[in-house]
């Protein structure tokens, strides 16, 4: 019985010595956070916390963030980094992101396969009109959903280059084209927007020769077969265009530009 006791009083001390860090960083954090809430921000309360606490400057470094104070957010992430941890990664990006190291952001977001994160950003960039950006993010976030950003991205890509063109960069929209059809050759939008840009600079030729390919394609795409149209139309290929409008015009029944384009062709 005595030998009994014993055991369970050494097993009641080894229990009680295990859980004390735990009871203690719960204690100090709970501290943290209450005075935080009282707006009282001591010296010592963003430079000293337990050793025994795994995520004590991930704390104060949240904390420091939701004072706006970021520089300071950072300068305490930054002595926990490099890290596998990601409760510190996730704090380390978002402030990476916060300093417009963008690249770095994104890169940790994908590596934790956080595609929500990465999507927020490509928002972040469309409103701020940052395309360049934009477009890595969408990437990023195909790479770790394909299924899901693969329309994200393509809009993101033809949208730029469709800038590009308009503006008159003309090569690197082209380049741009190139790159989409290469990678997703199935999108037949910017078949249609690589001709124009050919159409634009008098390569008729190579123009034609996308919308072709595009048609070759048999997809349920209004806008290419208007596009197309209109490409065979000025170039005097009549009877071809007849039939890209023609095809719009199955889709899209009551659409009063497609009828009077075949109007249009028919009068020839």
């Amino acid at each position: 019985m005595k030998r009994k006791c014993f055991v369970l009083l050494l097993l009641i001390i080894v229990f009680g010595m295990l859980a004390f860090p735990t009871i203690k960083n719960n204690l100090w954090s709970a501290d943290f956070f209450r005075d935080f809430q009282k707006g009282s921000r001591s010296p010592g309360q963003f430079s000293d916390s337990p050793l025994s606490h795994p995520h004590a400057r991930v704390l104060q470094a949240r904390v420091a963030m939701m004072d706006q104070d970021f520089d300071l957010a950072l300068q305490m992430i930054d002595t926990l980094v490099p890290s596998t941890d990601p409760a510190v990664l996730q704090t380390y990006a978002e402030l990476l992101f916060s300093h417009e190291r963008y690249r770095e952001a994104l890169d940790i977001w994908h590596d934790l396969g956080m595609y929500n994160k990465i999507e927020h950003a490509a928002r972040v960039f469309s409103d701020m009109e940052m395309p360049d950006y934009e477009i890595l993010a969408w990437e990023k976030a195909f790479e770790l959903n394909p299924d899901i950003y693969r329309r994200s991205l393509t809009n993101s890509l033809l949208f730029r280059a469709n800038q590009l063109r308009d503006s008159g960069e003309i090569v690197k929209a082209i380049s741009l084209y190139q790159e989409l059809i290469t990678n997703f050759p199935e999108d037949t939008r910017a078949y249609a927007e690589l001709a124009s840009a050919y159409f634009q600079t008098d390569e008729t030729e190579l123009a034609l020769e996308n919308i072709d390919q595009g048609m070759s394609l048999q997809a349920s795409d209004f806008q290419f077969y208007m596009q197309a149209g209109s490409i065979y139309e000025q170039c005097g290929l009549y009877s071809d265009a007849f039939s890209a409008y023609q095809l719009a015009l199955e889709i899209r029944p009551d659409h009063i530009d497609a009828a009077e384009a075949i109007d249009r062709i028919t009068n020839q």
